[in-house]
């Protein structure tokens, strides 16, 4: 997801038994908003690890019943990528000894774990919310068979 996509999620997007999300929002400058295009509006397959951590936030102190994702110090929705960059991306980064990398990174190797273990491009393309198979030719296909 692009970070103003996970800034967005809500509960009601989340869907554990079917493990699955609906993207729909995005939290972009402080707005919420439609996702940046037509095809970013989707539904994500969820991992058994992601469906874990979700369940753990639920558990936690910073649950909210509306947003997933939340300022644990003010206890409400992140209006900014920039505070949760610099005071949780950055210290996990950190401590796992990981050279920084900005966020959105995630979804390329998120696209190149999953072209490397053989899912079809059409579908990862679909996971990213690209309508078609241009962006992921584009971005990946110097680097993965993407036949």
């Amino acid at each position: 997801m692009r970070t103003g996509e996970l800034l967005g999620l809500r509960w009601q997007d989340v869907d554990m038994e079917k493990c699955v999300i609906h993207v729909r929002l995005s939290i972009v400058h402080g707005f919420e908003k439609e996702p940046k295009t037509k095809g970013s509006l989707r539904t994500l397959d969820l991992h058994p690890r992601a469906i874990d951590a979700l369940r753990e936030i639920r558990r936690s102190d910073c649950y909210d019943p509306h947003r997933v994702f939340i300022d644990p110090d003010t206890m409400k929705t992140y209006s900014y990528a920039d505070k949760l960059r610099k005071y949780v991306w950055k210290p996990a980064l950190l401590k796992a000894s990981i050279t920084y990398r900005k966020p959105y990174i995630t979804r390329n190797t998120y696209a190149s774990l999953m072209l490397s273990q053989g899912k079809p491009a059409i579908w990862v393309a679909r996971q990213l919310g690209h309508s078609d198979l241009s962006m992921l030719t584009k971005t990946y296909g110097r680097w993965i068979n993407l036949t």
